[in-house]
């Protein structure tokens, strides 16, 4: 029961860290965009960067529909740092927006999630697009803490075979 109870109480933890991770990534996503708006003078920076990060947690989608509200303001609104037209500038952010989002999902994620499941980053980035590829958005979003969690189990289930066999 007590060896139960472990296991119980690590699954948890890991759920508790990939939550934590999660919200890292959205923060990483949220203020970066948010800089970098900023900086190239797109309109509503702020708000743009906290829509962002609050799609990362849904993979592959979230983050292209993000751009979308951005390439909209960037056309309407233009730069008010750059000097080129709104639809050049538009181009620029859709730019800017993919080059983070490939930075942050085959660099920084696996990395961060790595380190907060205790799992190799190309682990990571394979369970993550395996998770996508078999179940969709729902999938790859589950991947990690179901992968890690299985491994938690894995563990436990052979400690108490090799403990029963002295």
């Amino acid at each position: 029961m007590d060896r139960q109870t472990s296991l119980s109480q690590r699954i948890l933890e890991t759920w508790i860290q990939w939550a934590k991770g999660q919200l890292l990534m959205s923060l990483i996503m949220g203020v970066a965009i948010w800089a970098i708006g900023d900086l190239i003078g797109l309109a509503y920076a702020g708000w743009l960067g906290f829509l962002s990060g609050s799609m990362e947690v849904v993979p592959n989608i979230g983050p292209l529909i993000a751009i979308v509200p951005a390439a909209i303001v960037a056309l309407w609104k233009g730069s008010s740092v750059l000097d080129v037209p709104n639809w050049a500038f538009m181009l620029i952010v859709i730019g800017i927006y993919l080059v983070l989002q490939q930075l942050q999902a085959l660099l920084v994620q696996p990395r961060v999630m790595g380190q907060r499941l205790d799992l190799p980053p190309l682990l990571v980035l394979a369970v993550v697009l395996a998770g996508a590829l078999l179940a969709g958005p729902l999938g790859a979003i589950l991947a990690l803490p179901v992968t890690a969690s299985l491994r938690l189990i894995i563990e436990h289930l052979s400690g108490r075979t090799q403990d029963d066999g002295h």
